[in-house]
């Protein structure tokens, strides 16, 4: 009897490992289905916080440099929005408080949202830069790489490339079409160890590729130039892409030949 017992266990053994089987498989899905449930869920809700619109404070016309919060909100220059959370930058205000008794850095375009880096207090407003003898000041405002990353602080040196597309050449066939052949595009130095009086940050609001705004940082760079050198800055930040370089100590002005298409791997 024990022998035959013995025999019928061991036939039942394989059910029965078939049966631990299948529960461990439904087990399994079950997870999977679970993770991927959760996984999908996370996706909607960080998708949904970041469409979720919250309240901030915008600029409702360009606030100058120099202006105190209480002024700036008395006359009106400061209101409320709703924005999308994504588009909101960091460092935006919740409450006219972070900024009480300071004064704006330097101007807040319309519809930029007021974020608390943009302001400072009287005394850092009152100790502004000195321009020295003969020279002007100038600012430009450039994309974060365009302007070193944010590396360039008052008191360096920097240089200026610009890339433009040089005049082209226009001939004029037998039956009197004129033809425009396009120019080159060349990026030169343009200006070379310019001194730096002061740099700021702001922070805007610009549309992307799908759509959405998104917060865009920009670096300001106020510079010291002969009037020469202010015409020909001004006329290289209105027609051309610039970029600046930031110099070590004691740099001393390259003498290059500029760089296009035909000999940029020369």
């Amino acid at each position: 009897m024990a022998i035959w017992r013995t025999g019928e266990l061991v036939a039942r053994l394989p059910s029965a490992t078939k049966t631990i089987a299948v529960v461990l498989a439904v087990l399994l899905a079950a997870l999977a289905t679970f993770a991927i449930f959760t996984y999908v869920r996370g996706i909607e809700q960080r998708a949904f916080d970041d469409a979720e619109l919250v309240e901030v404070f915008v600029a409702q016309e360009e606030i100058p440099a120099g202006i105190s919060s209480s002024e700036a909100s008395e006359t009106g220059l400061i209101g409320r929005d709703n924005r999308p959370r994504a588009a909101v930058p960091e460092g935006a205000i919740s409450s006219l408080d972070q900024i009480e008794g300071l004064v704006t850095a330097d101007r807040i375009l319309t519809d930029e949202v007021i974020v608390r880096e943009r302001w400072i207090d009287r005394a850092q407003a009152a100790g502004a830069f000195e321009i020295p003898e003969g020279f002007e000041a100038l600012s430009v405002e450039t994309a974060i790489p365009p302007g070193v990353a944010g590396f360039v602080r008052a008191g360096d040196r920097v240089s200026l490339i610009a890339t433009i597309e040089e005049p082209g050449i226009a001939t004029i066939e037998e039956d009197g079409t004129t033809i425009q052949e396009p120019g080159e595009v060349r990026s030169q130095y343009v200006l070379q160890g310019i001194e730096v009086l002061a740099v700021g940050q702001r922070v805007v609001t610009e549309e992307g590729e799908d759509g959405v705004q998104q917060p865009t940082e920009r670096v300001l760079i106020t510079v010291a130039l002969e009037p020469e050198e202010a015409e020909r800055m001004v006329f290289a930040i209105e027609n051309a892409a610039l970029y600046f370089t930031l110099l070590p100590d004691g740099a001393e002005p390259a003498d290059t030949p500029g760089r296009t298409l035909a000999d940029l791997f020369e």
